[in-house]
């Protein structure tokens, strides 16, 4: 009998102990987490000795810390991209509505009807340049919405593309340069949206005209299910491209902002393309610079696009 309460108290003594260590461990895992929330601290929760029960509730407790810093670095670099965009607006917005404001001043002052006439043909330019970047900045946010999709078909991509070219034709008139370009004889049927397509097609070739110099030389290239375009041209002297920012929204190579680029053509581009189920790619040769788009290949009347 004397043994046994020997052991019994034995027992309630070491389960006195281990309750009161764990204890212990429960009231250092609070102080920690206490700490690192008022200190906004990157510390993780450690013990020395850490039962399985102990351990578990440390290791949850420390993946939700690190869920959580990634949740803050991200909400931080949405923030700075926030920042810079209401910075670029501001400036895109501001520098045509100055310059429109003068324009306009000079042409109530003048009275050559001549110079009256400039004056208000160089304001309604500026006009063009805002409807231009309120029309780019509207539909690159419908596209960041995952939910928006495009209704695909086949098009013969030859027609559109040679449409966008020739509504181009005064300013390559004024370039200098006729395009060079090759195209099937025959149509050539991708799955796509003809509205998207255009907008696609016109966002590179004015992105020729903004960055670029010399011929403007497009070439096809037919894959067993795909339809690729290149459109290659050299660039303008003193030009620096990085690759890893080129299909990024507001990404401007002349940071003097002179050309009156809203930096969302190549963007556009880039999520056009992914909601058609194609891809763009750009590239560097020397100094000649390369955009390719990649269409997925399909038959006049398909019904499956």
């Amino acid at each position: 009998m004397l043994i046994a309460l020997i052991l019994l108290s034995v027992a309630l003594t070491i389960q006195t102990i281990y309750l009161l260590y764990y204890k212990k461990q429960i009231k250092d895992i609070g102080n920690q987490l206490s700490f690192i929330s008022k200190h906004n601290s990157f510390k993780f929760i450690q013990t020395q000795i850490k039962p399985k029960e102990i351990s578990r509730l440390i290791d949850l407790c420390n993946t939700l810390l690190r869920n959580q810093r990634e949740l803050n670095q991200e909400f931080i670099k949405k923030s700075e991209e926030i920042n810079a965009t209401i910075v670029s607006l501001s400036h895109d917005i501001r520098t045509p509505i100055t310059s429109l404001d003068g324009y306009l001043q000079l042409a109530k002052r003048s009275e050559d009807v001549e110079e009256k006439t400039q004056y208000v043909t160089m304001a309604q330019t500026r006009i063009t340049q805002m409807t231009t970047l309120v029309d780019e900045l509207f539909l690159y946010t419908k596209l960041q919405n995952p939910d928006y999709t495009l209704e695909l078909e086949p098009i013969d991509i030859s027609n559109v593309l040679k449409r966008r070219l020739f509504s181009f034709l005064d300013e390559f008139s004024r370039n200098g340069d006729e395009p060079d370009f090759i195209l099937p004889e025959s149509s050539i049927y991708i799955a796509g949206h003809e509205s998207a397509l255009e907008r696609v097609c016109e966002n590179i070739i004015r992105n020729y005209f903004l960055h670029g110099e010399g011929t403007l030389t497009i070439r096809y290239e037919e894959k067993e299910n795909e339809i690729l375009f290149h459109f290659t041209n050299l660039l303008k002297r003193s030009q620096l491209i990085n690759f890893d920012k080129i299909f990024t929204r507001f990404y401007k190579e002349d940071p003097s902002r002179t050309n009156h680029s809203s930096g969302l053509g190549l963007s556009i581009v880039k999520s056009l393309m992914e909601k058609m189920n194609g891809f763009v790619h750009a590239d560097l040769k020397g100094n000649q610079f390369c955009i390719s788009v990649a269409f997925i290949k399909t038959e006049k009347g398909n019904k499956d696009v």
